[in-house]
């Protein structure tokens, strides 16, 4: 944590001067040593997260990727003739770990023509912009790599 906050100091102030360097280094020390003091911070779960970056990092290269195709398809949806027949969309994700969930509701919804509405335990509730929308909500890959990251 100190190492990231003072790069980010670094980054802030613009320039790397003996005075910028100190003040970082004090700063960045002080802001660790209140959080692991205080706030119940603990490095080595910390550097255990960071273990699991190359996952974190393929899952976001998928959400990115989701987002632009979601897209188009959003585009496509509105350019067509038709109503569209929204609906509300059950179902069980299979994750264990509560932040995994959140993060999975939370891509759902960034995910053009569907919103997460309710996370209940393991139970979702997904508005969908219509029937083509909701297809593979709950099988989608969303899931399998939460349980990836999961298992890791």
């Amino acid at each position: 944590m100190f190492v990231i906050l003072l790069a980010l100091w670094l980054v802030f102030a613009g320039s790397l001067t003996l005075t910028n360097l100190i003040l970082g280094a004090l700063v960045a020390g002080l802001i660790t040593l209140l959080c692991t003091k205080f706030m119940g911070y603990d490095t080595k779960r910390f550097y255990r997260g960071l273990s699991k970056a190359d996952e974190i990092a393929v899952y976001l290269a998928y959400l990115l990727k989701e987002i632009v195709r979601e897209n188009f398809d959003v585009l496509r949806f509105i350019y067509r003739k038709g109503q569209p027949k929204p609906m509300l969309v059950h179902f069980n994700g299979g994750v264990q770990h509560e932040a995994l969930r959140v993060l999975v509701a939370n891509s759902i919804t960034l995910t053009p023509g569907t919103y997460t509405v309710k996370l209940e335990g393991d139970e979702y509730a997904v508005h969908a912009l219509d029937e083509y929308f909701q297809v593979d909500i709950e099988y989608s890959a969303f899931f399998k790599m939460a349980r990836k990251v999961e298992e890791a």
